[in-house]
């Protein structure tokens, strides 16, 4: 099967996205990057915790690719250091490699999902990553109810939970975006 991975421009550098993305690859790849709005905003509050403590802790849970993890740490490169927690191993692998293609070693990604119990093993339904599909609104346990009751899940996968408290670490701001999980 052909790669449906690609490296894209970005307003924040390149980026990895997968080609069959209906969202937020598509919206990048149209306008330049994703939740411009959102990230604006996150911005103006990681500000005000930066004159407060010089220094910030930004946790962005379900990174999905890293939009906000990349914007936050080429914005304050020196000054933020970056945990990303993606639970998807396929999204995960690119959002390490968009860290890596633009050199920030500030952001540590984590293939892991977040829950208040760490540890603990969860199977998670897989989309096929080689068709179109909205890659960033994987719901990873079934909820009551769903706007995406169309997408099929191909496969299974396990991924560990980790809970936030368990890096016992200052945390100044976190970014959740999972799906109403």
């Amino acid at each position: 099967m052909k790669n449906p991975n690609a490296i894209i421009s970005s307003d924040y550098g390149p980026i990895i996205i997968n080609v069959n993305d209906s969202v937020i690859g598509k919206h990048i790849g149209k306008h330049g990057y994703w939740a411009i709005d959102d990230l604006n905003l996150i911005k103006q509050l990681v500000e005000m915790q930066l004159q407060k403590f010089g220094e910030v802790t930004f946790y962005d849970v379900g990174a999905n690719i890293g939009t906000h993890a990349l914007a936050m740490a080429k914005t304050y490169a020196g000054k933020i250091k970056v945990r990303a927690f993606e639970a998807q191993r396929q999204i995960y692998n690119m959002l390490c490699g968009t860290m890596a293609l633009n050199g920030i070693g500030h952001a540590f990604c984590h293939n892991n999902a977040v829950s208040a119990v760490n540890g603990e093993t969860l199977e998670i339904g897989l989309l096929d990553y080689h068709s179109a599909n909205n890659f960033g609104a994987l719901e990873l346990m079934a909820p009551q109810r769903s706007d995406q009751q169309a997408v099929v899940k191909t496969s299974t996968e396990r991924v560990l939970t980790v809970s936030l408290d368990s890096f016992n670490e200052r945390v100044d701001f976190i970014k959740i975006d999972i799906e109403g999980m």
